[in-house]
């Protein structure tokens, strides 16, 4: 955590920390969603979907059903689809795309996005990279995905995706954009700039790497045209540490330790927007600290407190 009012500056997370995150389960509670286990259907009206055929794709075949998202085939966040329209012996298509909002969620309250638009380890029937974007907010409540040929990959694609999430679901254009990928960096940042949204490159994008996680084991890896031996999905840049600027050293700097109440203290003052900054949500990943779990860190004291935190 980073803010201008505390001294307490704890270590932000490396790439290989957020690549171990990825590995973990969410919080059932907390997500908005049926559970990875189940195998039922979602509840009724919590479709807002597309037409879902892809054309570049390789022609869909039959697999077990594995994954929580049944494919899509209306496109109106309104309408409510029949329990009985899912059959639990029905198998999923993984070429199929998503486009779901919680039923019972404010539109109007989802305010940041997490974003990847990236190539996958799928080919499609020309033998060229499939590429698919992947939208979600933290919560799961919003999940948007569809796919690409490699020719059509540039910031006007990705803008209209946008524009075509808010207008299916029903949900103003975010705020922000998170993203994690710092080589779709320049494609990202001017799409959002377009649209008048911050893009924010940012390791935090939990539950979005979360979610490519299991899209991994249960879509990519049953799709047709899957590439056995890929490159890691989730492979994240670990750049070499770089000089601070002297205008931006500490006068005085120290190792410590703060008990977790203390520092969830200080937490507070981002939720409450007092600090800028971001925290760990722990309690999306299911983790539980003792309060008097202590928790080590860098203290810095600076006359340019506020530029050295950001």
């Amino acid at each position: 955590m980073c803010g201008s009012r505390s001294t307490i500056t704890e270590n932000p997370p490396s790439s290989s920390h957020c690549l171990s995150m990825a590995t973990l389960s969410f919080n059932s509670t907390r997500i908005k969603s049926p559970s990875l286990q189940s195998h039922k259907p979602f509840s009724k009206s919590h479709f807002s979907t597309k037409p879902n055929n892809v054309p570049f794709l390789f022609p869909s075949k039959t697999h077990p059903q594995l994954h929580r998202f049944k494919p899509n085939s209306i496109s109106e966040s309104s309408v409510s689809v029949p329990e009985e329209a899912f059959d639990d012996a029905e198998e999923d298509d993984p070429t199929s795309e998503l486009s779901y909002l919680d039923s019972e969620t404010d539109p109007s309250s989802v305010t940041e996005w997490e974003l990847d638009f990236c190539s996958r380890p799928i080919l499609d029937i020309r033998g060229k990279k499939i590429w698919e974007l992947v939208v979600c907010d933290s919560s799961l409540s919003l999940q948007y995905t569809k796919y690409f040929p490699n020719n059509v990959i540039n910031s006007v694609t990705l803008k209209d995706a946008m524009e075509t999430i808010s207008e299916d679901l029903g949900v103003p254009l975010p705020e922000k954009v998170r993203f994690f990928r710092s080589q779709m960096q320049t494609i990202i940042t001017k799409s959002c700039k377009e649209l008048g949204i911050k893009p924010v490159p940012s390791k935090r994008c939990l539950s979005l790497l979360l979610w490519l996680e299991e899209r991994y084991e249960t879509i990519y890896m049953r799709h047709p045209g899957f590439q056995k031996g890929s490159k890691p999905l989730l492979a994240l840049d670990n750049p070499f540490p770089m000089e601070l600027p002297e205008n931006l050293f500490g006068e005085k700097w120290a190792f410590v330790q703060l008990p977790f109440s203390a520092i969830r203290e200080e937490i507070s003052s981002l939720d409450e927007r007092f600090v800028f900054g971001a925290g760990l949500d722990l309690d999306l990943l299911g983790i539980e600290v003792d309060d008097n779990t202590l928790i080590p860190g860098l203290a810095v004291a600076s006359s340019r407190a506020k530029p050295l935190a950001g």
